[in-house]
């Protein structure tokens, strides 16, 4: 009998397919308005990276890995990861942010590097609804106003 579960995750990097990322994103900002539970949500961006698809798909996969087994990672759009810190505050989705950076940097493969994004429920929940509502932006002016110090 096969496993359903396969249809949540993206073959290539074992990270959720980017709809159930968004659907799961959701669920956890209303779970955090309802219980005033904080989370984080960490983009990871290798876009603007010279590497090959190849090569960014490899980075992409060295996610999973990073990461706790309470977060949740998703594949965006390629060359893009999200990951949602679960019962993170902003100083602790902070020390998250770097840890997985740190991890992902010792697997990388050479010519990539991902741009990191912090945001931080509740105090960017309009930036997090904007993203639910209308994706990540693909304007890199856009881009650059998410980018805030965590």
């Amino acid at each position: 009998m096969m496993d359903d579960r396969w249809v949540l995750f993206d073959e290539e990097t074992g990270l959720h397919v980017g709809w159930y990322f968004w659907l799961r994103l959701l669920d956890e900002v209303n779970r955090s308005a309802r219980y005033g539970a904080p989370f984080g949500l960490l983009l990871l961006d290798a876009e603007d990276c010279d590497a090959s698809k190849r090569a960014v798909t490899a980075a992409a996969a060295c996610v999973p890995a990073a990461i706790r087994a309470t977060d949740l990672g998703g594949i965006i759009a390629p060359g893009r990861v999200g990951v949602i810190l679960v019962e993170q505050d902003e100083a602790s989705a902070e020390t998250a942010r770097a840890r997985v950076l740190e991890r992902v940097a010792e697997t990388l493969p050479r010519g990539v590097r991902f741009d990191a994004h912090l945001l931080c429920y509740p105090r960017d929940a309009v930036d997090i609804s904007a993203l639910l509502t209308g994706g990540w932006p693909q304007s890199e002016r856009v881009r650059r106003e998410l980018r805030r110090p965590a």
